[in-house]
């Protein structure tokens, strides 16, 4: 890929894969606010996205949407608006973080984590299943979820949450024997429906990967340039990541695109880290002035 073609993809991929404005401002917040003073100005904003073709229109109804949903509050002062995650918003934030800036991503781990919401109230019950599926569980029953992890921290700050500590039966367990684990992998490859992941996968690669060779190949590419594909890539990867189920090495394809596809986001992320950075602080203004240096955070993301 060259940089004309570079340019062209970036102002160009929103559309090609179908990237709405509110969820890339929502991967913005998340990457780039949360460590850089947690606030930034509208104007800020609307220029940063402009070049990947949102207007500042679409920014504004996108950003107003995200303030009735809770997941950003604003600041006023005088004529300028400013824009932070809501402490709910940062909660899920932190969690999607641990997954998504994981070095490795997949536990040699054979332990699992099953969740019965037996005393769940009918009202309750649907927040309680989307909550679970966005942590990565599926139902393996009626009634029954599993996440084959053993950390389960997560899980419990989603039950105090949601005041269901007292309602939910939460156990681990493994497989006794060999024929067990063997009819567990056939379950885990129909309910996670790993071959459309993979398949996502493999695109996300394929999109990718030439824009790594190019950079590389040591062509410059400026700060801004920097700035907007550690967006989009890292948004990208997020999107399928966020499908994925945290599976242990045991239960995946020995030929798992996905660890393949965290490496090379990786690698690109770090590759224009600092050069996305020292266009963050130059060009976009919180309350306080120019946004500050990325926080001690930033540094262990990948690592």
């Amino acid at each position: 890929m060259t940089l004309v073609e570079l340019k062209r993809f970036l102002t160009t991929r929103t559309v090609q894969a179908n990237i709405s404005c509110k969820t890339i401002i929502v991967t913005f917040f998340g990457d780039v606010i949360s460590v850089h003073g947690n606030w930034i100005w509208l104007g800020s904003l609307i220029e940063s996205l402009a070049p990947l073709g949102y207007s500042e229109r679409l920014v504004r109804t996108s950003v107003f949407r995200l303030v009735e949903e809770d997941w950003l509050k604003v600041n006023k002062i005088g004529r300028k608006s400013y824009y932070s995650l809501t402490d709910t918003a940062i909660k899920h934030n932190q969690k999607a973080a641990k997954r998504i800036y994981s070095a490795t991503g997949y536990s040699n781990t054979n332990e699992w984590l099953i969740v019965l919401p037996s005393f769940v109230s009918d009202e309750k019950l649907p927040e309680l299943k989307k909550r679970l599926m966005w942590l990565g569980f599926s139902s393996i029953a009626r009634s029954v979820y599993a996440h084959p992890t053993f950390d389960n921290g997560s899980l419990e700050e989603t039950l105090r949450e949601l005041e269901l500590s007292d309602s939910v039966i939460v156990f681990s367990g493994r497989t006794i024997d060999n024929q067990s684990s063997a009819v567990l992998k056939q379950l885990v490859f129909k309910k996670w429906n790993l071959t459309e992941l993979q398949s996502k996968y493999n695109q996300l690669i394929e999109t990718y990967q030439p824009i790594f060779a190019m950079t590389l190949e040591g062509n410059k590419v400026t700060g801004q340039q920097s700035f907007l594909l550690r967006l989009l890539s890292l948004h990208e990867f997020r999107r399928v990541l966020l499908q994925d189920y945290d599976l242990s090495k045991s239960m995946l394809p020995n030929d798992w695109s996905g660890s393949i596809a965290r490496k090379l986001i990786s690698d690109i992320y770090q590759d224009i880290k600092k050069s996305s950075c020292n266009h963050i602080v130059a060009n976009m203004e919180s309350q306080n002035g120019l946004l500050p240096k990325a926080s001690s955070d930033f540094h262990t993301r990948f690592v």
